[in-house]
């Protein structure tokens, strides 16, 4: 058997990427997704399981990449103000920059996928986002951060920065720094 061709591997998973910004993620099906890869549905099953698979290794993908952009040039050791900030304009860039995959992000986390592998996908996000869980224990150390469970203040921090994003793309307000500084100040006092 010869080995499995990986960029159709990545063309399979970015299919669904596309089909989900076009017609959202409940109605991509295999056939849809084999067509928009440009391969036969046979094929397809060649490298996975499953639709079920499919997605859920689109968003592993996405996430990874997403996840490793976020801490770009991020120093726990910069204040801690600073510290989020960076991480938040990562975020914001990341979240502009490739609108479709989080288009993507933000329908598989309000989907039924989720719960496919939760405790997993969990436990990968923690993982992952270590330096920002040591970053608001380290702030709640220091008082700076509210005493609050990590994973509410992510979620908080996370909201306000995909709302800001999805209103620059769709133009509810133009993009300038003054905007950018705002919202951060916004995130800041509601953590602080």
């Amino acid at each position: 058997m010869r080995p499995l061709d990986p960029d159709k591997r990545e063309k399979i998973l970015k299919s669904v990427l596309v089909l989900t910004g076009k017609q959202g993620l409940a109605s991509v099906t295999i056939s849809g997704i084999s067509k928009t890869a440009g391969i036969a549905v046979g094929t397809l099953y060649i490298y996975f399981k499953n639709k079920e698979e499919v997605v859920q290794l689109a968003y592993a993908a996405v996430e990874d990449k997403m996840t490793r952009a976020m801490y770009r040039d991020f120093d726990i050791n910069v204040p801690i103000k600073q510290s989020l900030k960076q991480i938040y304009i990562n975020m914001l860039n990341y979240r502009l920059n490739n609108y479709g995959e989080t288009v993507f992000i933000d329908q598989y986390q309000q989907s039924g996928y989720i719960q496919l592998n939760f405790s997993k996908q969990l436990a990968e996000y923690e993982r992952q986002n270590k330096p920002l869980y040591n970053l608001l224990e380290k702030g709640q150390k220091e008082e700076i951060i509210k005493a609050l469970d990590a994973i509410i203040l992510i979620s908080f921090f996370d909201g306000a920065v995909r709302s800001c994003s999805t209103g620059i793309i769709q133009k509810l307000f133009p993009l300038s720094q003054q905007l950018i500084d705002d919202n951060f100040d916004m995130i800041w006092k509601g953590m602080s």
